[in-house]
């Protein structure tokens, strides 16, 4: 959580990098990990791959590389209470069937909430295209013309093609039975290709009583088209499925017409009834080991003019040198993921940490573990149950803990949830622990669900937290809608409200809108910890406050030392030609005055007015290369008395097969009141050697120039920064 204390006034935003974070204050914390898995499925004759994030997002915009196999998406997290530090980045990869091997990347550069960037690669030239999700914790990456690929993979790899409100059986079955006549009209009109397509369609679906139909005439179809290896996996593997099935002698004649031979006879266990639903099981194991060393030194020269002390030049009073370092760390990561999957059960298990060995005096090494779950579902009676250390996945849970939460989908269209925990954040000496509940409803109409979760967390035995929020997700098409409230019942205030949407219009337009309202910080009880009276000792536990303050007191003082955030965004992305695209957006932020509490000697804290900021993009695609991007945007803020720019450009090119480089350039002005002006540069240039298809070695250099002058002050800064380092991929 991010508390304040007494002797510090909340943080007003006097720079860019505040206006871009301040609409996430006070809501549930960034960690270390915001990607939380990858899935396929199919749609037509694409695949599709969703990233699924452990923090709300906003797809933004992407750029894809003219070289087919790279994407980079850019995003905003929607809500988040601190920085993200990510300056490593953090990585999953997906394999299955034929489809090539996706690796996808968190760009640790980003140091703001706005603006971020996931990278998409695949092994081999395959067009990918970016979209928002069908909720705001994922985004969408269609790999076009890779719906076959999928096809050779296990369909307990393949996650279900989504439906808006989900069937019931006689639905899923009626819809199995037309896709397989539409199959065989396919092949009756020579079209196999197409017939395979409708069939693995079918095969996608969930597991109903036309599914071995669909395998037996999947064989029939690779054979029409000329696939003999393909006809002969295909009819193993129905023998394998389903052992005493209607189409044994078809599927045993079809093997023996390819040369096979008669299939061998089935085994003991083989021999006995199959359910038709039962899917062989696949395990995968995946994940990454890196460390990387961070260094960084400072120079600062301030002097004093037009006063006595300057003689005839300003006087330096501060000069150091970059010799002074001020940074030096080893970090490890470690991130696993197993798998373990079939028709019926999916079980996962999740295992990451970090571990920063600092090499500065005076400053401790610390280690955060951020996931250390096991993950299970099972289809048949749609329960899940996730046990251990993670992120909440909504339903009103704050960040990271340690406990469960599980679901139970009693019919179709409708689930209920429950989660139990403490967070993993310590809040000085309390005892934290939480329970929720939620109802969740896939499908109100045909494009609108809706999530209704009540959430209580006690501390010291007082109720800290008491929500009700209610949330709703409309999807249409490449239109995508959601909106969040939450209301406080103890402390009787609103702690969220918000709305975003984002669309992309026939021609590539892509239009994203957000406003949002939320209190800062939330509002809990254990927010009066950092609000005491400074006379008294600084208290540990709630406890310490109630010893001499009463219980609605503590909450009175609460709602006093609450300020409220507002935001609001309109941004538009627009493509002019196959090579060029570009943007602009509007955002409107204000953070609300806390009054003043006599009975704390706190002095309160002034609104920090409406802060406007307006960007404009410029994408550039392959201008130099077959693999070069070029984002180039220009920023312009203004709040009371203070405005400032921003110019930036990123580019990414990659020289050689195994190389690539990222240099950046970012240049901030601003003038405030009282005459002071600020002027930074930022120059970087990170680069990235993939030796082999396992293994990657990449680093960093950037600089900080800054100057502030005043009429009584200059001051300069300087500012170098690296990192190097590797990883090494499962």
């Amino acid at each position: 959580m991010t508390h304040h204390h007494p002797t510090r006034r909340l943080h007003r935003p006097l720079a860019l990098a505040a206006l871009t974070a301040l609409g996430a204050l006070g809501a549930p914390a960034v960690q270390a990990q915001v990607i939380d898995e990858l899935a396929l499925r199919r749609e037509g004759k694409d695949a599709v791959m969703t990233i699924r994030m452990t923090v709300q997002v906003q797809f933004r915009r992407s750029v894809a590389s003219g070289g087919d196999d790279l994407v980079q998406i850019y995003y905003d997290v929607v809500t988040a209470r601190e920085q993200p530090n990510f300056i490593d980045g953090e990585r999953r990869q997906l394999q299955a069937g034929a489809l090539p091997r996706v690796v996808v990347t968190e760009d640790g550069t980003a140091r703001e909430l706005t603006n971020r960037k996931l990278v998409v690669r695949i092994d081999k030239g395959v067009r990918l295209r970016a979209r928002a999700g069908r909720d705001n914790r994922s985004i969408d990456v269609v790999l076009e013309g890779q719906g076959e690929a999928l096809s050779s993979a296990s369909s307990a790899l393949i996650e279900p093609a989504p439906v808006i409100g989900t069937p019931s059986d006689a639905e899923v079955t009626a819809r199995a039975g037309q896709l397989i006549g539409l199959a065989r009209e396919s092949l009756t009109r020579g079209e196999p290709d197409l017939a395979i397509e409708q069939l693995n369609e079918a095969l996608n679906l969930p597991p109903n009583p036309r599914t071995p139909e669909a395998q037996e005439a999947i064989a029939s179809a690779r054979l029409a088209k000329g696939d003999r290896a393909g006809a002969q996996r295909e009819a193993e593997l129905y023998l394998q499925l389903y052992p005493s099935g209607n189409g044994v002698p078809r599927m045993r004649g079809l093997l023996a017409e390819l040369g096979g031979g008669s299939a061998p006879a089935p085994t003991l266990a083989q021999a006995e009834p199959a359910d038709a639903t039962r899917r062989a099981t696949t395990s995968q194991l995946n994940g990454s080991w890196s460390q990387y060393f961070y260094g960084g030194a400072s120079q600062t020269q301030t002097q004093l003019k037009d006063t006595p002390l300057e003689g005839q030049l300003p006087k330096i009073i501060s000069d150091t040198t970059l010799s002074g370092t001020d940074q030096k760390q080893v970090s490890s990561s470690i991130d696993l993921n197993w798998r373990q999957r079939d028709a019926e059960r999916d079980l996962r298990a999740a295992f990451r940490d970090n571990h920063t060995y600092e090499m500065m005096p005076g400053r401790p090494s610390r280690n955060r573990l951020t996931a250390a779950y096991v993950d299970w579902k099972e289809a048949g009676p749609g329960l899940q149950a996730r046990v251990g250390r993670q992120s909440g996945l909504g339903g009103g849970v704050l960040g990271r803990f340690d406990g469960i939460q599980g679901s139970w989908t009693f019919k179709p269209k409708w689930k209920i949830g429950a989660v139990a925990g403490q967070p993993t954040d310590d809040l000085l000496d309390t005892r934290r622990y939480f329970g929720g509940l939620s109802l969740d409803a896939e499908a109100l109409t045909e494009n609108l669900g809706a999530s209704l979760y009540v959430m209580q967390q006690q501390i010291d035995g007082e109720v800290d937290r008491r929500a009700m929020g209610l949330d709703m997700r409309w999807f249409e098409g490449a239109t995508s809608v959601f909106s969040q409230y939450e209301y406080d019942l103890t402390l009787r205030g609103t702690n969220v409200a918000s709305l975003q949407g984002t669309t992309t219009l026939s021609g590539g337009t892509t239009l994203n809108i957000l406003a949002d309202y939320r209190a800062v910080p939330l509002l809990m009880l254990g927010n009066a910890l950092f609000f005491a009276d400074p006379s008294r000792a600084l208290p540990r536990r709630l406890s310490d406050l109630l010893a001499y303050r009463s219980l609605s007191d503590l909450r009175h003082s609460v709602a006093a030392t609450t300020a409220y955030s507002k935001q609001g965004l309109v941004g538009v992305t627009h493509p002019v030609t196959p090579q060029w695209q570009v943007g602009a957006d509007i955002r409107l932020t204000s953070v609300g005055a806390i009054a003043p509490v006599p009975s704390i000697n706190y002095p309160g804290s002034p609104a920090s007015g409406n802060i406007l900021s307006g960007s404009l993009q410029l994408i550039g695609t392959n201008l130099y290369s077959e693999r070069d991007t070029h984002v180039a945007s220009l920023t312009l803020f203004k709040q009371p008395g203070h405005n400032g720019w921003q110019l930036s450009y990123n580019n990414m090119s990659v020289p050689m097969a195994r190389l690539q480089l990222e240099p950046s350039l970012r240049i901030y002005g601003d003038n405030g009141t009282g005459g002071v002006k600020t002027l930074r540069w930022s120059p970087g240039l990170r680069l990235a050697w993939r030796g082999g298809e396992k293994w990657v070695i990449e680093g960093e250099v950037s600089a900080e120039s800054s100057k502030t002058t005043s009429p009584t002050l200059n001051d300069n800064s300087t500012r170098v920064f690296y990192y190097l380092g590797y990883r090494l991929d499962l």
